[in-house]
């Protein structure tokens, strides 16, 4: 004898698809040809669509501005950055353009480099192999772990301060919140890093009372975007952009210059 189970579905009106609006966003875009754009993302700038992100975003801004991308996936956009990091950030304008860039990145040929500030004294250049994954008790977060994604990080020191280390750092894989992560792991935080600080606590020891307070008031992680360099898909030849840092890390690099010449 057999049994029929009946299901039945409500699908109410709120959980409808949302309608994707075209929003006339300023983009700052360092370079652009037939095949894809460059451009130079400021801090506070939401890349996807997501839950709490239906607009203001890179994605509703890019169809806007470029209709046709409304016909690739994810309009075009091929990799992230975190909301509060600036810096460049490529998105293809073809199907083709798309396809030869996702290929790029999973076969590691797409050069990121970044300038970031650091809580502590590194010494040295290194690297960071350790791997990551999602955080069980905190799903919004990574962390690093038997049983994660592969993550690699080098790093160069370029300035070392009485207690912060100005680094430029090259990702060989691109996880999740991988420089955060793997800089809090070895103990050595971004510096305005809120979420990865492992309880590591600003040093105000010595300080003056403007350093103190500008330190209060950084507002995101000192993480920059600073150089890009792939295979251009069309013309097979390696192309390179950099970006200086915007202004409010220029500001914090002039302020652990002048407090440590106190």
């Amino acid at each position: 004898m057999f049994f029929q189970d009946k299901i039945s579905i409500n699908i109410k009106k709120e959980f409808n698809f949302i309608k994707i609006k075209k929003e006339n966003i300023f983009l700052n875009i360092i370079f652009e040809d037939s095949e894809l754009l460059i451009i130079n993302k400021p801090f506070n700038f939401v890349i996807h669509l997501g839950y709490g992100n239906t607009s203001g975003t890179l994605f509703n801004a890019l169809i806007y501005h470029y209709k046709n991308n409304l016909t690739l996936p994810r309009a075009g956009i091929v990799h992230r950055l975190d909301r509060n990091t600036s810096g460049l950030l490529v998105v293809a304008k073809t199907i083709f353009s798309y396809n030869y860039l996702i290929s790029l990145f999973k076969k590691r040929e797409v050069i990121k480099e970044y300038d970031v500030i650091v809580i502590g004294r590194i010494e040295q250049d290194g690297f960071i192999d350790y791997p990551i994954k999602r955080n069980i008790y905190r799903r919004t977060m990574m962390t690093v772990g038997i049983g994660g994604k592969s993550a690699l990080t080098y790093y160069k020191v370029m300035t070392i301060f009485r207690n912060y280390t100005y680094l430029r750092i090259q990702l060989k894989t691109g996880r999740m919140h991988q420089i955060r992560v793997h800089l809090s792991s070895i103990l050595h935080p971004v510096f305005g890093d809120k979420i990865y600080y492992r309880g590591i606590k600003l040093n105000f020891l010595g300080i003056s009372k403007e350093m103190h307070k500008f330190f209060l008031k950084f507002s995101r992680p000192a993480l920059h975007s600073r150089m890009l360099s792939f295979i251009h898909p069309i013309f097979n030849k390696k192309k390179i952009w950099l970006v200086a840092p915007p202004i409010d890390m220029i500001q914090l690099i002039n302020f652990l210059y002048l407090e440590d010449m106190k």
